[in-house]
């Protein structure tokens, strides 16, 4: 009875709501600057982001190497910078899916909020950087990904 009472005095699905819907518009707002990004969705404070191939050349092939090694694994290379960098704890929504997905806390504040957005830009705008740091990464997933298929 008393989470439900600090639930209500401190107006949280309110906020899940209204920031939710914030994040959500503001990361689909990046959609036309990446070509990985493809659509954020949500209820509340719980959001996916969808990856999905590329149309440039030089993305595509990196995303089709990523992907003939195990689908899916796209989305390592946003979740792994995204907690080292920016202490923002994501999660891969399933096997073989290109969804991340947010769970953020009900007591998230604006400034929860732009960091959320401001990180998601940084870490989507470095997985277009071919070739890059997080790409290094990609291979690396990749070659451990591919060693483990063929254990």
């Amino acid at each position: 009875l008393a989470t439900i009472q600090v639930i209500e005095e401190n107006n949280l699905l309110d906020n899940a709501a209204h920031l939710g819907e914030a994040i959500v518009r503001e990361l689909n707002s990046l959609i036309g600057q990446y070509e990985f990004l493809k659509e954020v969705r949500g209820k509340g404070l719980m959001i996916a982001i969808e990856f999905g191939a590329p149309k440039s050349f030089s993305l595509k092939t990196a995303w089709n190497l990523l992907e003939t090694a195990n689908k899916g694994l796209f989305c390592q290379m946003v979740t792994i910078p995204l907690f080292a960098h920016h202490g923002i704890l994501t999660q891969v929504a399933g096997h073989g899916m290109n969804v991340v997905k947010i769970l953020a806390p009900l007591v998230i504040t604006e400034k929860d909020k732009d960091l959320i957005v401001r990180s998601f830009d940084s870490v989507i705008a470095d997985c277009h950087k071919v070739p890059g740091s997080i790409w290094d990464l990609g291979k690396t997933l990749a070659g451990h990904a591919l060693k483990s298929g063929k254990s």
